[in-house]
């Protein structure tokens, strides 16, 4: 049996349910015709620096100004969400309304990891999965540079390994300034120190290539001189190939003889020529032992005197000998 004490309850909590109802409904009617009070962004990077607050305030097209004027009920939040997704310069957006009547957006951006420079298109950024992001004047930021033609067999993405390890190493991030792929897909680094290039080869062994690098600098190019070499290759495994900037050796200078040396008397060493020498020497185009050389004297055949007489006496020889073998032919 039911009695008035339970029926009473059954009855406040309807009217407490029917109340609550009520309250809610008209509260979300009422928030809902009230206007917005503000505008907050805010970024899942706050260290980027390649979008920023005013960035994302562009691209969502609100005027601060005038939100105000903008009723919660007449806003549409998917379509901002949507517009700001849109972005190649943003991975994820959000947007609500709080019950203070501020609208919050909250965004992930992209984080370029290199530009890369083609001559076949313009130009771009990638990021760490190698998506796209066109590059415009108001989105900059300083990365690695990637120069040379990508394509289908080669492309910018092969790259990724090598950008990750320079991002993720701050010493090799110093080291670097341009990254450029020729056609046959072999990798070339312009280094920050200027005057040389640094062959790259391909993307394996990237942290040995780069403590390869970093011995040369530390040990060779101090002792051989910054400007030595013109390239430098790292990669060949275990082993460093430099190039010499100057490769062509230089001319002997060989000494002349002018007219007012004199006359040229090998044999008897000309006091003109000597002269001639000795002022080559001591400018120092002339080494010592290339003087002594030049100024032995030449060694020359002695003209054979009385040829017929030592003709004849070898012929006489000749026909003793012959006499005394044969003696009785002889006589």
């Amino acid at each position: 049996m039911i009695n008035r004490k339970s029926i009473l309850m059954c009855v406040l909590m309807l009217l407490m349910l029917a109340y609550f109802g009520i309250a809610l409904t008209m509260s979300a009617r009422l928030s809902k015709s009230r206007a917005l009070t503000g505008l907050d962004i805010s970024l899942d990077a706050p260290g980027s620096r390649f979008v920023t607050k005013a960035d994302i305030l562009a691209e969502s097209g609100i005027d601060p100004d005038t939100i105000s004027r903008i009723r919660i009920d007449e806003f549409n939040l998917r379509a901002l969400e949507m517009r700001l997704r849109a972005s190649d310069k943003l991975q994820d957006a959000n947007a609500t309304v709080h019950a203070n009547g501020r609208l919050c957006i909250s965004v992930k951006p992209m984080q370029p990891v290199a530009r890369v420079f083609d001559p076949a298109e313009p130009s771009y950024y990638i990021n760490a999965t190698g998506k796209r992001i066109s590059a415009e004047l108001r989105y900059h930021i300083d990365v690695p540079v990637l120069v040379g033609s990508f394509d289908s067999v080669y492309p910018a993405k092969r790259l990724l390994p090598l950008l990750d390890y320079i991002a993720s190493h701050p010493v090799a991030g110093a080291m670097v300034s341009t990254v450029t792929q020729e056609p046959d897909g072999n990798i070339i680094i312009v280094p920050t120190i200027v005057g040389h290039v640094v062959e790259f080869g391909d993307t394996s062994r990237v942290a040995e290539k780069f403590g390869m690098l970093r011995d040369f600098y530390r040990y060779v190019a101090p002792v051989k001189g910054w400007e030595k070499y013109d390239t430098i290759s790292v990669a060949w495994r275990r082993q460093i190939v430099a190039t010499r900037r100057n490769k062509t050796i230089a001319p002997i200078p060989l000494p002349t003889e002018e007219e007012m040396t004199g006359s040229l008397d090998i044999d008897g060493n000309s006091p003109d020529l000597l002269v001639s020498f000795d002022s080559e020497f001591s400018r120092g185009s002339l080494a010592p032992d290339s003087v002594a050389k030049i100024l032995k004297p030449q060694k020359q055949d002695k003209p054979k005197k009385d040829a017929g007489k030592h003709k004849n006496a070898g012929q006489s020889k000749k026909n003793g000998k012959a006499s005394k073998r044969n003696p009785k032919k002889h006589a």
